[in-house]
């Protein structure tokens, strides 16, 4: 206890409950802070995994579309009697192993993603 806090305890009592009170509402500020922090950080969460189920789901949709188109090209090819699926299996087999991974696909060379060159809706037009 200082001789000022002695003389003056109404004065030195005030002072002590402004630093209480400045703690305090520090305190909750910085509380408040990391509430807002955590809820962005959450939101950015769920923008990203929205953003990521998208993409997925585009994804799904092209390799449906892919799937449908081969498994025409291979009936229209063993139906006219051009190739048998034994065939084409064995060529797969060989192209497989040709790029040095035998991992049941095509392993790229680069990074490059695979982009294709037209859409249904251009495939669908005449001529």
């Amino acid at each position: 206890m200082s001789f000022f806090d002695f003389f003056f305890p109404e004065v030195a009592q005030a002072s002590h409950l402004r630093r209480i009170a400045d703690q305090q509402q520090s305190q909750a500020h910085q509380e408040g802070m990391q509430r807002f922090h955590d809820e962005r950080e959450r939101r950015w969460e769920t923008s990203r995994n929205q953003v990521l189920e998208h993409r997925v789901e585009a994804l799904e949709r092209d390799l449906g579309q892919a799937g449908l188109v081969i498994e025409a090209l291979l009936q229209m090819l063993e139906s006219t009697g051009t190739v048998k699926r034994e065939e084409i299996a064995a060529r797969a087999i060989a192209i497989d192993a040709a790029d040095g991974v035998t991992d049941g696909r095509v392993t790229p060379n680069s990074a490059q993603p695979f982009l294709p060159r037209r859409t249904w809706e251009d495939a669908a037009k005449p001529g």
